[in-house]
């Protein structure tokens, strides 16, 4: 046990100094990775590391997948992010027995009919011009494609990778790379869990000469619960979270459950919203983040070997449209 929490804070220690020189707001590419999926999962303060029996887990940490009690489990979400960008979501999983949970995951993310400014040069000069296209408006379209796999290599340890195909188009340029995740939960007793994932390990995006990586991610997590007579459970989760482009995070939330059907949840990013970069020899600091507080609520009914569940989720935004997330699922037994 001991070895297993020293091992986790020592990749926490290894990933923050090797990304100590070159933490900058902006150098990553495929932001909507950023971009949190399922209502649960941000309701507590995206502090999910240690979540598990849920599809939307293969967005957070694969070892989450790992379906207890049931066969088959679907999630879908939808978010009205920022500026009218539309993000849509999809995880399903399988449970194989003793082989394990596969899953499936998609995220689309974007936004049509953007007015296009385009700068055209005269006729004579036409053969130096980039920009190929005339229609007055554009598009653009993030997309991600998961291919998961987790199981429990005890019966206190889960493990799971993901593939990922990552897919971004802006009007008539595209890009593509690919990516793995890797998690892991470990359950120290019947109220205390920790866990460890390192997301988005892969090829960097490249538009003409130029390339950016995509938003390498480590995180540390632990949670615990509590019931009360069998019917009421109380449960908190931290995360210690260290992103390739900003200082390290740390995250928080709670979940207060009744009957195992109604939920009530509430999170904070602390050290994120507000977070300064250090700025340039031109500009000041600016600030690089705008989420600040999260809550929500959820529902799930049973009824034989069916369940059908809804979770609702806010986060407050600064400065900008607070955002709300609806995640509705289905599951069979």
């Amino acid at each position: 046990m001991r070895k297993i929490i020293a091992i986790l804070m020592a990749l926490l220690v290894i990933f923050t100094n090797s990304h100590s020189q070159v933490r900058k707001s902006g150098i990553n590419s495929l932001a909507f990775l950023k971009v949190g999926v399922g209502a649960r999962q941000v309701g507590i303060g995206s502090a999910a590391t240690t979540l598990k029996d849920d599809p939307n887990m293969i967005f957070w940490n694969p070892a989450g997948i790992v379906l207890s009690d049931k066969k088959l489990a679907l999630e879908f979400t939808y978010n009205r992010w920022i500026a009218d960008i539309n993000q849509v979501a999809l995880g399903a999983t399988y449970n194989l027995g003793r082989a394990g949970t596969i899953g499936f995951g998609i995220i689309s993310f974007g936004l049509s009919n953007i007015s296009a400014d385009r700068d055209l040069l005269p006729p004579d000069l036409s053969y130096l011009q980039i920009d190929q296209q005339t229609s007055p408006t554009y598009s653009f379209r993030d997309i991600a494609v998961v291919f998961s796999y987790a199981r429990n290599v005890t019966d206190v340890l889960s493990l799971g990778v993901n593939l990922k195909y990552l897919r971004e188009q802006i009007d008539d340029l595209s890009a593509n790379a690919f990516a793995v995740d890797f998690g892991a939960n470990y359950k120290i007793t019947d109220f205390w869990s920790i866990g460890a994932r390192l997301l988005n390990l892969g090829s960097d995006i490249r538009y003409y000469d130029i390339s950016s990586p995509i938003p390498l991610l480590f995180s540390i997590g632990t949670s615990f619960s509590y019931t009360y007579q069998g019917t009421f459970t109380g449960k908190l989760f931290i995360d210690f979270v260290q992103p390739q482009d900003l200082p390290q995070l740390f995250f928080s939330g709670v979940e207060f459950d009744a009957w195992n059907m109604f939920f009530v949840r509430a999170g904070y990013k602390f050290n994120y919203s507000g977070t300064k970069d250090k700025g340039t020899s031109w500009r000041g600091p600016v600030e690089t983040t705008i989420e600040g507080f999260s809550a929500g609520v959820g529902a799930r009914i049973g009824f034989g070997n069916y369940a059908v569940n809804f979770d609702y989720a806010f986060t407050q935004m600064k400065l900008l449209d607070n955002v709300h997330r609806i995640t509705v699922g289905f599951g069979l037994k």
